[in-house]
């Protein structure tokens, strides 16, 4: 905060998160600290320097329980970790209606820092290592590097507020990462269908958080559907050059 009162940016894009979400659950007040607190406060700062402030939410705001979700629909979190993300949205669009927020959904690509959904599944599946993978948690898989595109036009738009930056494809997480490993030539009987309940984890999960981005495509803004997204994936680097992260999250608990 005492960096961007110093340097006075036209514009600040919060990207942080405590994003594990089953840690959510657990640190509960840290979770709410670095999600909802810290994103109030820097919001607060970069009204009082006229910067705009773009905040990085989630879908998991959202219940889960239609699916198509758009930007007027009533958010309802299921876990805290949505919980918290909310809340900032809220601290956010509380500092001036000209902050904004963006929803993606499931985010993919190349990260050498921290293992996202993607790089878990190609890495296990060029590693021979099975990986059972949920048939019934839908969501709108989101290309980082487009996403991170579409973010810098937002920010030429004048009207502030919460808009949706998704992939156009609502699908589960087991058919996203079938697909995944047939378009870099791996074995599909590595990634194991099963219910999300099987996986017992601790938090619990929008059934289908898919996000409907009609509201930005009509300034022209478009997150890369699957397919062109995993292409471009296959065409930045190959997989063989991808070392996972050590002491990364797991895919699955996102």
């Amino acid at each position: 905060m005492v960096l961007v009162r110093k340097t006075k940016p036209s514009a600040v894009i919060d990207a942080e998160a405590m994003d594990d979400v089953d840690r959510c659950e657990e640190e509960r007040d840290l979770a709410w600290q670095v999600n909802a607190g810290s994103t109030g406060s820097l919001a607060r700062v970069a009204t009082d320097i006229g910067a705009r402030y773009l905040f990085v939410s989630t879908d998991f705001v959202f219940d889960g329980t239609k699916g198509g979700y758009r930007e007027q629909d009533v958010p309802r979190p299921v876990n805290h970790f949505g919980e918290t993300k909310l809340a900032g949205e809220h601290a956010v669009l509380a500092a001036t209606a000209d902050h904004l927020v963006a929803r993606p959904g499931l985010l993919y690509g190349w990260d050498d820092t921290y293992l996202n959904f993607a790089t878990w599944v190609l890495s296990s599946a060029r590693d021979g290592t099975p990986i059972d993978v949920a048939t019934d948690w839908i969501a709108s898989p989101t290309f980082a590097d487009s996403l991170a595109a579409g973010v810098l036009e937002l920010l030429k738009v004048p009207d502030g507020g919460v808009y949706h930056l998704a992939g156009a494809d609502g699908m589960s997480r087991y058919d996203f990462a079938v697909r995944l490993v047939k378009a870099f030539g791996l074995d599909p009987e590595t990634v194991r269908p099963v219910r999300a309940a099987e996986l017992h984890l601790k938090a619990p999960r929008p059934a289908n958080a898919s996000l409907s981005s009609a509201k930005a495509k009509r300034h022209r803004i478009a997150v890369l559907p699957v397919d062109e997204g995993i292409a471009a994936m296959k065409e930045q680097r190959s997989l063989d050059s991808f070392v996972p992260p050590a002491g990364f999250k797991s895919g699955v608990s996102g």
